[in-house]
């Protein structure tokens, strides 16, 4: 099947040559007049409606790119403005009025108003206000168009693949459900190589480890000379299947199985293969004792399957209401000088468009992947100042931070080492959660070319016989989940495993001192020299490898 674009040219080329049509909506016939000359004057195709039926069967009759309705009509003027974002979702409303007020602002712009214009109404704000809309108007059209025809594209893309993927089927399912669901273990092996080239997993649990990593391994790694003879000329000359009663395999985690063993020989495409096909001749307590151990894998990769990222779209979408209550707070604040309140609603306005920024801020350097040059220092501040938003961290901790001046660079990627501050802090946060003092220090330091980068708070402390597990995958002292009631901390043991991960190709070191109920001391020792940002163009292929 052929995947084809249908109409995207045209419609492509229709939204690129959108009439400029304004509809302008106010019960006085003067401003409708005003609005539509200086319009007309500039380019623009305008006509007017006195009141919202006359709107809205103009509004049927013909698309109208950009909607100018005042805030006070007739009837009500807010089901107008509802009724066409509902109607006409890609005309764009700007509200017109003569008397604003937050709380008129506030409704029309949550309605979905595009902007607002103050009367009387200046020609250049006019055409400027106008002609932004128009222009989101076209993005949305588009918007709308490519959203269509990313569905058709999945529609055929869907077809093409549930096609295909019936075919493979057919031809493949009922052998790869015989292989990889039946109890005996199966082994190819190549004759010439003696390497591993398929097996099913039976097999793979066996052998302590995943097909693709132990394809390609020697047999012998695992059986040593036990199966020799298999290989010999002379023993394939005279008979090509062998009965081996005990055979012991001893898998990647040193564990040795008893398996009841056949082996014959094989003919695929021309090369010859050695087969094994065993079972184990174990006891029902180690069987039983095999499942388990299945099963807690089967747990360990649904708890990966269950880790996710952040978005920062939500920043975005508050930033335009944002500067609406922003521009309406500097115009109360110019007409009404006497008004007190409205500083602080312009300070806090002011506060709300600086966590936005940093949330933005924060999102792209997550997103980015090539490594850059990092301040340790800001990127800190900046990762305590986006915890700020758990009232917990915000209110409740002592925090006390001490950033040592003129700390070097470190070049690498963001998101290794937000990730990984990040996830200390927080183990921090939930080893305080009920303790009387709950306190976070967070110090950096550099001495003899090392970066030093301590998280020390005041909690319940690791256990001794802990120390030594902090780093394995899925080690937590933490409830994997909660009921409503429960609001303690949980955990999947993840992020200190994590935290080793990312910052061991750094050359990072850790150093973690804690005493049982009075806090622990997590030092990250970054070097320097081996982290300097490459001047060479050899050096930054060396990083990039």
């Amino acid at each position: 099947m052929t995947i084809t674009s249908i109409g995207s040219n045209s419609l492509r080329s229709e939204i690129a040559a959108a009439p400029r049509k304004v509809l302008i909506i106010d019960d006085d016939a003067v401003i409708c007049e005003v609005a539509e000359a200086l319009l007309h004057e500039n380019g623009w195709t305008a006509a007017h409606a006195l009141s919202p039926v006359e709107a809205l069967s103009q509004a049927s009759e013909s698309e109208w790119p950009v909607i100018l309705c005042d805030v006070h009509l007739p009837g009500d003027s807010g089901e107008l403005l509802r009724q066409l974002r509902l109607r006409y979702p890609q005309s764009q409303v700007i509200m017109i009025t003569g008397d604003p007020t937050l709380s008129s602002m506030r409704q029309a712009m949550q309605a979905g108003a595009y902007d607002y214009l103050l009367k009387p109404l200046r020609r250049e704000e006019l055409l400027r206000v106008t002609e932004l809309a128009f222009d989101r108007h076209k993005l949305v059209k588009e918007r709308d168009r490519l959203q269509q025809e990313n569905e058709r594209y999945r529609e055929q893309l869907e077809e093409v693949v549930a096609k295909r993927t019936g075919q493979l089927r057919d031809s493949e399912l009922r052998y790869r459900t015989l292989f990889d669901h039946t109890v005996d273990a199966i082994i190819l092996v190549s004759l010439k190589t003696s390497a591993i080239t398929e097996l099913n997993a039976t097999a793979a649990r066996l052998l302590g480890g995943k097909s693709f990593n132990l394809q390609g391994l020697s047999i012998r790694d695992f059986a040593g000379q036990q199966l020799d003879h298999c290989f010999n000329s002379d023993s394939q000359e005279s008979r090509r299947v062998w009965q081996i009663p005990n055979l012991i395999l001893r898998g990647a985690d040193h564990e040795e199985h008893s398996l009841s063993a056949t082996v014959n020989l094989v003919e695929l495409d021309g090369e010859v293969f050695v087969q094994i096909v065993a079972r184990q001749t174990s006891d029902l307590a180690q069987l039983a004792q095999r499942a388990d151990l299945m099963e807690s894998e089967l747990m360990n990769e649904q708890r990966l399957a269950a880790i996710g990222l952040l978005a920062s779209g939500v920043a975005h979408n508050i930033n335009t209401p944002l500067m609406g209550i922003y521009g309406i707070a500097q115009i109360i604040k110019m007409k009404h000088p006497d008004i007190q309140d409205i500083d602080g609603v312009i300070s806090q306005v002011e506060r709300i468009n600086g966590i936005v920024r940093n949330l933005m801020w924060k999102s792209r350097q997550e997103q980015e992947q090539a490594k850059q040059d990092i301040d340790l220092n800001v990127l800190l501040q900046e990762e305590l100042r986006f915890l700020e938003a758990d009232m917990r961290f915000k209110h409740e901790v002592e925090k006390e931070y001490d950033f040592a001046p003129d700390l070097p660079p470190i070049f690498g990627r963001y998101s290794d080492f937000s990730q990984s501050f990040v996830n200390v802090i927080r183990n921090g946060l939930d080893a305080m959660y009920d303790c009387k003092m709950q306190r976070l220090r967070v110090s950096t330091s550099s001495t003899d070319d090392v970066i030093r980068v301590c998280i020390e708070d005041s909690g319940k402390g690791i256990a001794n016989d802990h120390h030594e597990k902090i780093f394995e995958p899925f080690f937590t002292t933490k409830p994997a989940a909660t009921n409503g009631d429960d609001e303690r901390p949980t955990g999947t043991g993840l992020g200190l495993s994590t935290v080793k991960k990312l910052l061991t190709p750094y050359g990072c070191r850790f150093e973690v001192e804690s005493t049982p109920e009075r806090g622990t001391q997590f030092t990250i020792l970054i070097p320097v020299e081996q982290n300097r940002c490459p001047e060479s163009d050899e050096d930054m292929q060396d990083f990039a490898n």
